[in-house]
C-alpha cells in the first residue's frame, strides 16, 4: 500500500477548542471564539422554514455574492464564497503553491495555514515575532522572503495572538514584496476592529495590488460557525483560477440563505461587537487586579499568560481548575505556547462565573 505524500505525514491534525476531558463539566464554552448570542433572529427564521433539501444549491452563490458585494462595497466579480474561510485558505494554497514553494506564516499563527501549505507539498516558513508582546514586524517579514516564497498568510487580526499590523506598516509591506507573492490577509475577526483607527481590513488594496487577497468569515460576529461560510475578496483573475479547483457546490442553499439573512441584520452584529468590547475590557481589568498578565487582543478573546513556574495559577492548573467548575477555555500547547490560555468572550453569565474563579485564585481579590 502506497503511503500518503511525505508532506502530509508532517501535518499535525487540527484540534478543536471545545474539548471536555474527564473530570470537566461543560457549562460555559469559552474555548472556541463563538458568538455568545448564537445567530441573528432573522437567520433563525430562515433555519426554521428551510425546506429545499432536495435541490442542488446555486454553485456560484450569485445571490449571496451580490449581497456581500453590496454590504462591503466591493465589485461582485471579486467575491467568491466558501465553506468557511478555512476552505478558502486551502483553495488558495491548492491554486497558487506547489512542492518546492515556501509559504510564510506568522509564528504562533492560525494552525490551518501550515496544514494548507503542507497539504500541497509547500514548505511553511515561520516568521519570528517580537518577544515582548509577540507582535509582527514588517522588517522581519521581509527578511523571510526568498526566491522560493509564493504566499504569505497573515491573520489580521490574529488568532491566537489577537494583534495586527497597522495601516501604514501594512501599506509598506504590500509595496515591498514582489508582485508574484500572494499576500493573504485573514480577516476572520475584522468585525471587532471598529474602535481602532489604525486598522484596515485591506479591501482597498485589492484593486491596486492584484497580489493582495482578503478572506472573511461568518463564523464569529455573525454566529454562523456551524453552517461554515466564508468569502474571498480578490482580483477577478484569482477568482477565475480558484473556481477551477473549487468544489461545484461548496456552499449549501441553506448556508447561502442564512448568509444573506445575517447580512441584513446590522443591529445584531453591532450588539455582538459592543458586548465583546465591554466584557473583554472587564476581563482585562479582572486579570490585572488578579496579577495575571495577558496580551491585549483586538478580537473576541484574550490570551492570558500563566507561566508554569507559578505553582498556584500556571496555565495547566488554571485550565483544569476552570474545567472542573464548568468553564472550558483553550490551552495553547498546540500553538507552542504552553504558558498561555485563550479565553473567548462569552455570555454575561459565563463571564461572571469566570471572574469568580479568577479572583478566587488571586492574592489580591478585587
Amino acid at each position: 500500500m502506497k503511503l500518503a505524500n511525505d508532506s502530509i505525514t508532517h501535518i499535525k491534525p487540527y484540534v478543536a477548542g471545545n474539548v471536555t476531558p474527564d473530570g470537566f463539566i461543560f457549562n460555559h464554552n469559552l474555548a472556541s471564539n463563538e458568538n455568545p448570542f448564537g445567530c441573528s433572529p432573522i437567520v433563525s427564521d430562515v433555519l426554521k422554514t428551510y425546506t429545499a433539501t432536495h435541490s442542488y444549491p446555486d454553485g456560484n452563490a450569485i445571490g449571496l455574492r451580490k449581497c456581500i458585494a453590496h454590504t462591503f462595497n466591493v465589485p461582485f466579480q471579486t467575491v467568491l464564497c466558501g465553506a468557511g474561510s478555512e476552505e478558502i485558505l486551502h483553495l488558495l494554497a491548492r491554486t497558487y503553491a506547489t512542492a518546492g514553494d515556501e509559504i510564510l506564516i506568522p509564528h504562533y499563527g492560525f494552525s490551518v495555514y501550515a496544514i494548507a501549505a503542507l497539504s500541497v507539498g509547500a514548505m511553511p516558513v515561520f516568521i519570528p515575532r517580537e518577544d515582548d508582546v509577540l507582535t509582527l514586524s514588517v522588517d522581519t517579514i521581509l527578511t523571510c522572503v526568498t526566491p522560493k516564497t509564493r504566499m504569505i498568510y497573515l491573520d489580521h487580526p490574529g488568532n491566537p495572538i489577537g494583534n495586527f499590523i497597522n495601516r501604514s506598516d501594512l501599506t509598506r509591506l504590500i509595496q515591498s514584496i514582489p508582485p508574484h507573492i500572494l499576500l493573504v490577509l485573514d480577516g476572520a475577526y475584522a468585525e471587532y476592529m471598529t474602535e481602532d483607527e489604525n486598522y484596515t481590513t485591506g479591501h482597498e488594496f485589492v484593486e491596486h495590488y492584484p497580489n493582495v487577497v482578503i478572506t472573511r468569515s461568518f463564523s464569529k460576529a455573525y454566529g454562523l460557525a456551524g453552517l461554515r461560510l466564508g468569502w474571498l475578496h480578490a482580483a477577478p483573475n484569482i477568482i477565475n483560477m480558484i473556481n477551477r479547483v473549487r468544489a461545484p457546490f461548496n456552499t449549501s442553499s441553506l448556508t447561502q440563505q442564512a448568509g444573506i439573512a445575517a447580512l441584513a441584520d446590522h443591529a445584531f452584529v453591532e450588539k455582538t461587537v459592543i458586548h465583546t468590547h465591554h466584557w473583554r475590557k472587564k476581563l482585562e481589568d479582572t486579570l490585572t487586579k488578579a496579577n495575571i498578565s495577558f496580551i491585549p487582543c483586538s478580537t473576541n478573546f484574550t490570551l492570558i499568560h500563566a507561566p508554569e513556574h507559578d505553582s498556584k495559577r500556571n496555565a495547566t492548573q488554571l485550565y483544569h481548575d476552570l474545567g472542573r467548575k464548568g468553564i472550558i477555555v483553550r490551552p495553547m500547547t498546540m500553538y507552542q505556547l504552553p504558558d498561555y490560555l485563550r479565553i473567548s468572550i462569552g455570555t454575561e453569565k459565563a463571564m461572571k462565573a469566570l471572574f469568580i474563579e479568577i479572583t478566587s485564585k488571586s492574592d489580591h481579590t478585587p
